[in-house]
């Protein structure tokens, strides 16, 4: 019963990642998540999101090329791991480099991101104050 609820929380995290990820860059994700993550590009556009020029340069694939190389897909998802500190994502709260590029730490992602996004201000000019931090299944 304790597996079966961890699993079910883990799959609600996992699907609040695609719906913010898809409602906030006005984008489709394919059924797979972590492959559509694993180059860091869209979590590098989510992080621009959040703040504007937080990572200034982000390695995308071209018609040539459409598939980026290891190096740059690393290199995407650390100045992604590295915009997230420099917002103010706890340390403990930022999942590791492997997380994504693997795709077997996509709820340590769904994570971060919904960490991340609690730092999105709004472009209204009423200040709305930052939830508080969510609780998140034990990953021990």
């Amino acid at each position: 019963r304790r597996e079966f609820e961890k699993a079910k929380e883990e799959a609600e995290l996992i699907q609040q990642l695609r719906t913010n990820i898809e409602t906030r860059l006005k984008m489709s994700l394919p059924a797979d998540l972590a492959p559509a993550l694993s180059d860091g590009v869209v979590l590098c556009h989510l992080a621009n999101h959040v703040r504007p020029r937080s990572v200034a340069s982000i390695h995308v694939p071209s018609p040539a090329v459409p598939k980026l190389t290891t190096p740059r897909c690393r290199r995407n998802v650390d100045n992604f791991l590295e915009a997230c500190r420099r917002i103010g994502v706890e340390e403990n709260m930022v999942c590791c480099a492997g997380d994504v590029l693997e795709g077997r730490g996509l709820v340590q992602v769904a994570i971060t991101v919904a960490e991340l996004l609690r730092f999105h201000q709004p472009r209204s000019p009423a200040h709305i104050p930052h939830p508080p931090p969510p609780t998140y299944p034990s990953t021990a």
